[in-house]
């Protein structure tokens, strides 16, 4: 078979199209998860046994829960038990958000209990709140710690907006079946879509090693001192 990518430059528009969909999915779902996330870790580290035990189960229930599982049942059955209808867009970018929140919460606990408890106590001796001692001494460290296991999965949601293609949200993999029920050239548009995610994917991977190489040599660097 000889490669036309003729079919992909004649229809750029409709996979660009398809691009901004999938970008669109990934600036919701990142800091919607991320600050979800946030309040689960809080939960489960509170002094509050009902919090915990409340971020417990949500936590373990989203990160048990099959991705397109749930997304299928959000767009499908759900309208069915509640009468509440979610556009496909909204249902991905709601379920997207919540499975991603899952796990930044379970990262962002281990982060927080990393952090010495001296500096926690201090902090409550100058008169601190639980939530000034969180924004202004824990969060800024657990980020600046984690920053390179997050944006790893913010890369892997990202991978997972194609299978709102299952829902019909027209984002890029979407698009790129749309074209080949049309065009039946299939390695052609799978091959650009390919390009393209590794495009918007590689330098974010870039910056995950660099940063992590950067938290590395500074460790070693305060370690000789």
């Amino acid at each position: 078979m000889i490669f036309d990518f003729n079919v992909v430059w004649n229809n750029a528009d409709i996979l660009l199209s398809g691009l901004l969909i999938t970008l669109e999915l990934s600036v919701l779902i990142i800091p919607i998860g991320t600050v979800i996330g946030i309040l689960v870790a809080l939960g489960k580290t509170s002094e509050n046994h009902f919090a915990r035990k409340i971020a417990s189960i949500y936590s373990d229930f989203f990160r048990a829960m099959p991705f397109l599982v749930m997304l299928i049942w959000v767009y499908y059955a759900l309208p069915i038990v509640t009468g509440i209808d979610i556009g496909a867009f909204e249902t991905a970018v709601i379920v997207l958000s919540l499975h991603l929140s899952a796990y930044v919460g379970e990262l962002i606990k281990s982060g927080i209990e990393a952090i010495p408890k001296g500096q926690v106590e201090a902090a409550k001796l100058l008169g601190l709140s639980r939530f000034q001692i969180m924004r202004k001494i824990v969060l800024p460290q657990v980020f600046r710690q984690l920053l390179s296991p997050l944006t790893g999965l913010y890369i892997e949601q990202m991978k997972n907006t194609t299978l709102a293609s299952v829902i019909t949200v027209n984002e890029l993999l979407h698009s790129g079946q749309i074209l080949i029920s049309q065009t039946y050239r299939p390695l052609e548009i799978y091959t650009i879509i390919a390009v393209m995610f590794i495009a918007i994917l590689l330098p974010l991977v870039f910056f995950s090693k660099k940063f992590e190489l950067s938290a590395f040599v500074r460790k070693i660097e305060e370690g000789t001192k």
